[in-house]
């Protein structure tokens, strides 16, 4: 059953975007552990529909899932459990044999992609032909297998988008993005809509021209063009109108964002389709644009294309705010301490699987802690955990930034303590950890001071040089601490997003 909504005909193609880093701010890896099982697997589209004996390009791709090297693979088709009809009219990939191709060894985490054609006769059977395309180690045991079918269509529409190769943009730049769109099929589409499905942050498609809309809900646009494409052509877009993608002024680098083009028949998006024809209808006269009756493209898995977006040349300089509990002894006071983005990149999304962006803050002898921000979590022996009976404990905290910071937003955490003494026999510190996104580490603590009248008790919030060795990542690596994340969420009930 087609779908009938943007979205959810949009729905593979957004899975598909997401974020990469690729400077020393991703999350490590695992060491690869032997007792892990590989998990390997190989992914094709499972119907190949083709028209008029047309031939057919079909991709598949080999990727290893697993924390493991997987080494040895081979992919093996027309094998004596699975042979090919010769109706099909099969063509193994490119440089791969006629039964198998050697894949070799993969690291965890890595892919590597193949095509093969079919070109089927007239002897192809009414109700099409199967069959099994599967990958083994080398030790000969199969680890993932598909199963595709070729079938044959009267007639029909059959968009398929050329690749786009990566794009690198520095912050505030823009580039073209090429388009290249074929009807496979053998029926010409009245309209086509191309679009562009992004990331919510860093990146954006500036939408410049009437016949394009903006579609908050894929972060991108679709553009309509009513230009009719016959069997065998190709549709791209005039140089002088170019389809640009923009990175933000404070985009943070370095990183690569997944993104994706698509190209559908126009008639197929009722959302879509609505929402360019009304822009276009309130911004020229004329008569409003009738659509014909949808009809559904034969090969759907072909209609998109993901591409990256690589952004450098754009840090944060995060600045550490200290604080100070000032009062008699035997009162209560509250102080907010946290830090500022200075910019002029934005911050990292925090992402509960890898980054988040944190400070740990220790506070001064001479106070008893009353409170402490939701966002804090009590750090006892490197552990992050909560006091007992669910009292405040210890003086090692760990504060987690709910969302972004763009260039001079701050977020601060409150901590209430009551004045015990204002002799400061142990100072407190506060130090914010931005990893690689931050190589300014000068001004990233702060310290944390207790004054009483007459004691003579130095003020805080000054910028300090260096900090108590166990208040520092080593190295200055990003803090990554397991579990706090899922401290602070599960304490505050909410997640807390911002949209630039």
């Amino acid at each position: 059953m087609r779908p009938h909504s943007l979205l959810g005909r949009l729905a593979l193609p957004v899975a598909m975007t997401g974020l990469t880093a690729l400077g020393a701010a991703a999350p490590a890896h695992a060491e690869p552990d032997p007792g892990v099982p590989q998990q390997v697997v190989i992914s094709a589209p499972d119907r190949v529909v083709t028209t008029d004996g047309r031939v057919k390009s079909v991709p598949f791709e080999v990727v290893n899932r697993g924390r493991a090297a997987a080494e040895g693979l081979v992919v093996e088709y027309d094998g004596a459990d699975s042979r090919i009809d010769p109706s099909v009219g099969f063509t193994a990939p490119a440089g791969c044999g006629a039964g198998s191709c050697a894949v070799g060894d993969l690291a965890p985490g890595a892919d590597r992609s193949y095509r093969f054609t079919v070109d089927p006769t007239e002897d192809l059977p009414a109700l099409g032909s199967s069959f099994v395309i599967s990958v083994r180690d080398g030790a000969g045991r199969s680890l993932s297998s598909v199963t595709i079918t070729v079938v044959g269509a009267v007639q029909g529409v059959d968009l398929e988008v050329a690749g786009i190769d990566d794009i690198k943009l520095a912050p505030g730049r823009s580039a073209p993005i090429p388009v290249a769109v074929r009807n496979n099929g053998n029926k010409a589409v009245a309209s086509i809509a191309v679009g562009f499905a992004g990331y919510p942050y860093d990146v954006t498609f500036p939408v410049k021209y009437r016949n394009c809309a903006r579609v908050p809900e894929i972060y991108g646009m679709v553009c309509l063009f009513e230009q009719a494409i016959a069997p065998g052509q190709v549709f791209t877009v005039d140089r002088s109108t170019p389809l640009t993608v923009e990175a933000t002024i404070d985009a943070l680098s370095p990183v690569s964002h997944e993104l994706v083009m698509f190209a559908l028949n126009g008639d197929e998006l009722e959302l879509g389709a609505a929402a360019v024809a009304k822009k276009a209808a309130n911004s020229r006269s004329g008569e409003l644009m009738k659509l014909a009756p949808p009809e559904g493209d034969l090969n759907e898995w072909d209609d998109y294309t993901s591409f990256a977006v690589d952004i450098a040349g754009n840090n944060a300089d995060l600045v550490a705010i200290g604080g100070t509990f000032a009062g008699e002894v035997g009162e209560t006071r509250t102080i907010k301490v946290g830090f500022r983005n200075d910019g002029p990149a934005v911050t990292r999304p925090a992402e509960p699987e890898g980054y988040y962006l944190t400070a740990k803050v220790h506070t001064p002898s001479g106070t008893k802690l009353i409170d402490v921000d939701d966002n804090c979590v009590v750090n006892a022996d490197g552990e992050p955990s909560w006091g007992q009976g669910g009292q405040v404990s210890g003086h090692d905290y760990v504060c987690v930034a709910p969302r972004r910071l763009v260039k001079g937003e701050e977020i601060l955490f409150s901590f209430t303590a009551q004045i015990e003494n204002g002799l400061n026999e142990e100072e407190g510190v506060l130090t914010v950890n931005g990893g690689a996104d931050d190589p300014d580490t000068g001004n990233n603590t702060a310290k944390i001071l207790v004054k009483v009248p007459g004691d003579g008790g130095s003020g805080g919030g000054l910028p300090v040089t260096g900090a108590p060795a166990g208040l520092l990542a080593g190295g200055g690596a990003l803090l990554l601490i397991g579990g706090v994340i899922a401290f602070v969420l599960a304490r505050r009930r909410r997640i807390v997003t911002v949209a630039e």
